[in-house]
């Protein structure tokens, strides 16, 4: 595991994730979510598409009750976070893919735990002294840039313990977190193979986040504009929630939608040779809004099955 990723590696994640990550609400080490969304857009009937949707299959139904996670992310991110393991109480697992050279890519891989897999992954971290209650181990010195946030979390009763430190000036005890959250990343090497169900799949999500930064004195580098997503998801300056604006300058707004929506969007823009990319999880977009308003960042992000319908606040393009 490459300690210290940058900010552009962060966005290939998810995380998600992804994100990560600033990450999903439902991890203690994650920044906090935005209130209810309100006010998310009907979609309009599914139209025939020549290029591949984000959910070809029909997503799998997963327990989104969480039990363990882990996020590793730099002290300057862009976009969001995806955690890099999530463990869910039916035993699903999602983890990044990973290349022969040790990096990681999306998108999220699917596999689950036996009951007794499950177990010994609780009774694992467990061992690990770290989850009497939530932790968090400082540097030995001051730090204020340079370094990766380590974060784990596991389930005991109803609440969701988490250890926390960065990978500068470690103490004894930060290194063994950080340790034991590199462990973790990749569960298929640390857990027998008769812990786990066979099979194993790409995670498809049924729901994913949009994100718009509209800026009316914003200037696109790109080669199209905002109608084919206006004629999708209606007009920009009213979907979904508002989450951020300042005074005569940028908007950003975010809404829950079906995948569907955003198979419809990467459609589109291939249509008019535009590439969304990095694809798998997360698509972005600059765009010039149409009618000369100025320009719009579009980002979308394959939801987690712990997501709530309400962005998080750190979701942006």
């Amino acid at each position: 595991m490459v300690v210290g990723v940058s900010a552009r590696q962060v966005r290939v994640l998810a995380t998600v994730v992804v994100a990560a990550l600033l990450v999903s609400a439902c991890s203690a080490g994650a920044p906090s979510e935005a209130p209810a969304a309100s006010n998310t857009p009907a979609s309009p009937s599914p139209q025939p598409s020549a290029t591949p949707s984000p959910s070809q299959t029909p997503a799998a139904v997963i327990d989104d009750t969480l039990v363990a996670r882990v996020f590793m992310y730099p002290d300057v991110t862009a976009g969001r976070v995806a955690p890099m393991l999530s463990v869910y109480a039916d035993g699903h697992v999602l983890s990044p893919s990973w290349n022969a050279n040790g990096s990681f890519a999306l998108p999220f891989v699917l596999r689950r735990l036996t009951p007794a897999g499950l177990a010994e992954l609780r009774s694992r971290l467990e061992g690990s002294g770290f989850f009497a209650g939530d932790i968090e181990i400082p540097p030995t010195t001051e730090v204020n840039s340079g370094f990766t946030t380590y974060v784990v979390s596991l389930r005991r009763g109803d609440r969701l313990l988490t250890a926390r430190t960065t990978n500068f000036a470690m103490s004894t005890k930060g290194r063994a977190l950080v340790e034991l959250a590199e462990q973790w990343v990749r569960p298929e090497r640390e857990l027998p193979a008769d812990a786990w169900l066979p099979g194993e799949a790409a995670y498809e999500a049924a729901r994913w986040y949009v994100a718009l930064s509209l800026n009316p004195a914003g200037v696109s580098s790109a080669d199209a504009d905002s109608t084919a997503l206006e004629s999708i998801i209606g007009d920009l300056a009213s979907f979904g929630r508002l989450m951020r604006s300042s005074e005569g300058a940028t908007t950003d707004r975010c809404a829950s939608v079906d995948a569907d929506v955003v198979a419809r969007i990467v459609a589109a823009y291939t249509a008019q040779r535009i590439e969304l990319g990095p694809g798998d999880g997360e698509y972005f977009a600059d765009l010039s809004w149409s009618g000369g308003r100025g320009s719009v960042l579009l980002g979308a992000y394959a939801m987690l099955p712990d997501d709530p319908l309400a962005c998080p606040a750190n979701v942006g393009p």
